[in-house]
């Protein structure tokens, strides 16, 4: 068969080298192609990975009873270098980014002679592609608009199915990280997926605001660079800064996924505080103002006053503490003591003028000065003919009832305690139950109130000490302890939190999560996996409400108006900011104004914005409908509800539930049909990849590589102060990690190992060894694509778009068909499954399975014109075109490449592996016993090979197959020409049932029903020839004692995964059949030469 040394479609050799400003490039970089790997044809062929090496063997460590792949009759490849990764660089909106491969050995290529085609565009998901027809034949305009963006293919046929997806979007605080990485690889995934099966698919890009986040991070800058916090510059020039930095990573991002691969339409790029997002925002919170879903009231909020802002639950960290402890509280020069529990009393005031103490304990004597009321638990018989006497305060002087409360732990302390229901929802609670007084102490920035009387303005931890002074001089401290506490930990700024009362904007979450927890109950949203579904649900059980008002710089303002009458400001007056009609909700000032008149007739007003801004969660909510256009845009016509979400599970309750209830009381509909909850990755301790933590791997770092060194240099550059624990905290973490660095393994690879982990599991530690593996494995799949192209006939072109037509002549073709289509079934099924690590298995399986048809296919080669050789021409274009296909979804860019270089049928016009047909299971290929009849022939040939070999390679021998069952003997002798071709053209012959096994030969048992003999007369009856069968044999076994080591070794430290286990195993197996061959033919000639 004659060789294809000319697989490329413009008729020129693969591998002639280009001169371009003194650097080579092949044919295909030259002329502007997308090539994933840096060729040098100098480089000798010893520099090659080995054929096995991809697949999991190391060069010295062959598979043992491997056919050699060397068929004399095949012509050499070019001398290659170890395939290494190229870079190209790509225009992306005025900025240069870099493709998803690199080279450490070569300088960056010259951006003017490697201008992209669009068809690797296509594969990065780029926005702005330079249209190369005159260099790209297969380049279609009608993936082009009419301003060279990227058009998505079929969003504009109606007929079509629809599948539509928005990225979770990143929040601004950094670049991206691994735990992003994973989420836009299943997610484009997915995507390339549906496009691939003809759907009108659409994956929709965009990044989070991310309020108080990117507040504080943006503040650390400037304090860290400049020894100036927001309230020194000033609130215009902070919010340029502000918008600095949202400018900077928002292109970051953008890059970083199209570094990805990620097809997204950067058309249709949202943020969520552009003019349309903002728009739908403040729609929404109309709405459900007008529905009486959202409402200004007075509740317990988790404050900060070193951000003087309230913060989620989200954002609180509780920290144990066991005794007396030292504490860094920022704004405060000296630690803070806590856990201490501090004993003092207060005097009640009986009827007849009489008074008897009560002892009481606390953690927080601070809040003494919020004391409104006593409890006490009313079945304690020590305190319960208490209930309903009043304690006099002692700075006050008001009167603090006493009252029973099912809720008081009588063992805490003294039974009874204080009550403080304006700094703390547990005493809010009581105070509510019963009717007593709420007063808060400390303003927005932590210093007392005007309710601390002489001790106005002091900060909370001061005042703490000013109290404990004052109660001992005035004996009513009784002692101090130590005590176990929990303190509430700002996880943006590390500040105390100070539960506290306060007016703020609220959601009614009691019937809206209602509504959410039925759309999953009844099948409108389905949730995988089933675990997650069972958390969804009892994380809507006891919904609280939900406070939406942030006192930020840093995002949406909150669209309603406040009304003060021009009476009460000339009075002094100051009006209750909790009375809802003095609250002016609209869609703009005007709107507000006519609300305003409406409210105040005839008295004049005045009215006046809430500076406060909307909590990032709520605009994160309305995402499914604003970056569609809601309430009236034509998207939102086309693809609202979208089909499913991937995000991580930590967003379960901060986002999925909020999105799922605020979506279906504004639409009536869910907002997708699915929610897919993929795993956390996590950094080397186990914790959550956080930008706030600093162990996040920016994805880049793992596509080009980096050195230990320009790792620890990024984090001098990000969020995390350079004196910082979490600073050292993360370099400690690179170090452990990435002790040598992380070497450039490409976008391909690192989405492969990061799907590839995601088996059943909750959260996945990246590994640089998976990402190295499958960059070996993306090396293999090249070297398999170009060896395959090399053996095809060099007229080849195939009888149909997609596969081959003609009937399958010999058991490999018709083995290989059947492998791809029991694959196409498998990764169909996984993909439906959401199984993804059970999809990337069965492509690496494909693979393997190819790689193996090769070997067949280039030792049974015949004539151009032999009908054999055709329809093995076509099996081989089938299976390659098919697995190229098939792992376009996780790997984009190798496979646009790799595909783009096999020869295609006059009829097929397809511009891009994006756009052609997932590869489905084909009647014409199913061939349900060709597996076992390949195995079977295989087998043989192996057997023949490895017995030929450990006999000295004779001259003149004849191997005899004998078999004791019908069966295999029929199917060997079938395939009689194949297995003489397999077995290096030895002289084969069939022994029948009967027949004896002729003298002067070697037996060697396949199975239990097939052995082969070698017969080779007496040659091999010498002294030297059973001395180095009996060296070979002393070589096997110590080989089998190593790989049970190693095995025994891997199983105490549980260092290998179930995967790599067994083909262990299975190399273990070969070698000890290896030496129970040497043993059988040593024993042979033993008792001929006896």
């Amino acid at each position: 068969m004659a060789t294809n040394q000319d697989s490329s479609s413009s008729g020129r050799d693969l591998y002639q080298p280009s001169k371009i400003e003194g650097k080579w490039y092949s044919i295909w970089e030259s002329e502007g192609y997308f090539s994933p790997y840096w060729r040098r044809p100098e480089r000798p062929l010893s520099s090659r990975p080995s054929e096995e090496s991809w697949l999991g063997f190391s060069d010295s460590e062959k598979a043992p009873g491997t056919i050699d792949s060397r068929n004399p009759k095949v012509a050499s490849s070019p001398g290659l270098r170890t395939l290494r990764p190229l870079i190209i660089p790509n225009t992306i909106s005025g900025t240069t980014s870099w493709a998803s491969w690199a080279t450490s050995e070569a300088s960056q290529p010259d951006e003017r002679a490697l201008d992209f085609s669009e068809i690797s565009a296509i594969a990065f998901g780029d926005g702005s592609i330079q249209n190369r027809s005159d260099t790209n034949p297969s380049t279609s305009p009608s993936l082009n608009n009419a301003e060279g963006a990227l058009k998505i293919p079929f969003l504009d046929d109606a007929s079509r199915k629809s599948f539509t997806m928005f990225a979770p979007p990143p929040n601004l605080t950094g670049d991206l990280h691994c735990g992003h990485a994973l989420a836009a690889s299943i997610e484009d995934a997915l995507a390339r997926h549906h496009r691939m099966r003809g759907f009108k698919t659409l994956l929709l890009p965009g990044s989070d605001h991310a309020g108080l986040a990117v507040q504080c991070v943006v503040e650390k800058k400037l304090i860290r660079e400049k020894g100036l916090n927001r309230h020194q510059v000033g609130r215009p020039r902070f919010t340029k800064y502000l918008n600095e930095w949202k400018d900077e990573y928002r292109g970051k991002i953008s890059s970083s996924f199209r570094r990805l691969g990620a097809s997204m339409d950067w058309t249709r790029e949202a943020f969520t505080m552009d003019g349309p997002h903002r728009e739908a925002t403040a729609e929404a919170f109309v709405q459900l103002y007008e529905q009486g879903v959202i409402y200004r009231g007075s509740h317990i909020v988790n404050w900060s006053p070193i951000l003087t802002t309230a913060i989620s639950e989200l954002e609180v960290d509780k920290l144990e503490i066991n005794g007396p402890t030292n504490i860094k509280v920022p704004g405060y020069a000296q630690e803070v003591e806590f856990g201490v529990l501090y004993y003092y009393k207060y005097l009640i005031v009986k009827d007849d003028n009489t008074f008897i103490w009560i002892k009481m304990a606390t953690t927080r004597p601070e809040l003494l000065l919020a004391d409104t009321g006593i409890v006490v638990h009313p079945e304690d018989k020590r305190y319960v003919h208490l209930i309903g006497m009043n304690a006099r305060h002692p700075y006050s002087g008001r009167l603090l009832p006493i009252v029973g409360d099912f809720t008081v732990n009588p063992k805490f302390g003294t039974g009874a305690r204080s009550v403080a229901p304006g700094h703390s929802e547990e005493d809010w609670q009581i105070g509510k139950r019963s009717n007593l007084q709420s007063v808060v102490v400390f303003r927005e920035d932590g210093r007392v109130t005007e309710a601390g009387d002489l001790w106005k303005g002091q900060q909370r931890f001061e005042l703490r000490q000013t109290i404990i002074e004052n109660l001992e001089e005035r004996d009513l401290l009784l002692r101090k302890e130590p005590c176990k506490e929990t303190l509430l930990i700002c996880s943006r700024s590390g500040d105390v939190v100070e539960p506290m009362l306060k007016s703020q904007w609220w959601v009614r979450m009691e019937d809206l999560a209602e509504e959410a927890a039925a759309a999953v109950r009844d099948g409108r949203i389905k949730i995988r996996p089933e675990s997650m579904e069972r958390e969804y649900l009892s994380s809507l059980e006891e919904p609280k409400d939900w406070c939406i008002t942030r006192s930020l710089w840093w995002g949406q303002q909150i669209p309603a108006w406040f009304l003060s009458l021009k009476e009460e400001e000339r009075n002094a007056i100051k009006p209750d900011d909790t009375n809802p009609k003095r609250w002016m909700v609209a869609r703009s000032e005007e709107e507000a104004r006519r609300h305003g008149k409406l409210a105040s007739p005839d008295k004049p007003f005045r009215l006046t914005r809430d500076e406060s801004v909307l909590d990032t969660w709520f605009s994160a909510a309305v995402w499914p409908l604003s970056t569609l256009g809601w309430p009236e845009g034509e998207d939102f016509r086309e693809f609202y509800p979208t089909t499913m979400l991937d995000t991580g599970s930590d967003t379960l309750l901060s986002w999925v539930t909020r999105m799922v209830a605020v979506s279906l009381k504004l639409t009536g509909e869910a907002p997708f049909r699915e929610v897919l909850f993929h795993p956390l990755v996590k950094g080397l301790e186990g914790r959550k990849m956080s930008k706030s933590i600093g162990n996040v791997i920016d994805p880049v770092d793992f596509i080009d590589g980096s050195t230990l060194e320009a790792l620890n240099q990024k984090l001098l550059k990000g969020s995390l102060a350079p004196s910082s624990k979490e600073l050292d905290g993360t370099k400690h973490f690179q170090a452990t990690s990435f002790p040598d660095g992380i070497p450039e393994c490409g976008a391909d690879a690192l989405r492969f190992a990061l799907v590839n982990s995601t088996a059943e599991s909750q959260s996945i530690l990246v590994d640089v060894s998976d990402v190295v593996k499958c960059r070996e494995f993306c090396d293999g799949m090249y070297e398999t694509v170009h060896e395959a192209l090399t053996v095809l006939p060099s007229d080849y072109k195939p009888t149909s778009s997609a596969y081959g037509q003609r009937i399958a002549q010999r058991v490999g073709d018709r083995y290989i068909l059947h492998r791809l289509n029991t694959a196409s079934r498998e990764v169909e099924g996984a993909m439906k499954e959401r199984r993804f690590w059970e999809a990337t298995r069965g492509i690496k399986n494909l693979w393997c399975h190819i790689r193996t048809y090769l070997k067949y296919y280039q030792s049974c080669e015949g004539d151009d014109m032999d009908p054999g050789s055709l329809s093995a021409a076509e099996a081989l274009y089938a299976v390659i075109d098919g697995a190229l296909r098939m792992a376009h979804p996780f790997m984009p860019f190798i496979t646009e490449e790799l595909w783009q270089k096999l020869p295609k049928s006059p009829h097929d016009d397809t511009p891009s592996i994006m756009v052609a047909e997932f590869p489905r299971p084909s009647p014409e290929y199913e061939y349900p016993y060709a597996g076992e009849e390949f195995n079977l022939v295989m087998n043989c040939a192996n057997g023949i090979q490895l017995l030929y070999q450990e006999n000295g390679h004779p001259k003149v021998c004849t191997v005899y197959v004998k078999s004791t069952c019908f069966t295999p003997q029929r199917a060997l002798e079938r395939h009689m020409t194949e297995l003489q071709e397999l077995s290096g053209g030895i002289n084969i012959e069939f022994l029948r049932l009967g027949d004896e096994v002729p003298q002067n030969g070697v037996l060697k048992p396949l199975s239990e029903d097939v052995s082969i003999y070698l017969s080779i007369g007496p040659q091999l009856d010498k002294r030297e020839d059973l001395l180095e069968l009996r060296l070979k044999l002393d070589t096997a076994q110590r080989t089998v004692l190593r790989q049970e080591n190693k095995l025994r070794e891997s199983a105490l430290r549980d260092s290998m995964d179930e995967p790599d286990r067994k083909v262990e195993e299975a190399r273990l197996e070969a070698y000890k059949s290896r030496v129970k061959n040497y043993e059988t033919t040593i024993t042979e000639l033993s008792s001929r030469r006896a």
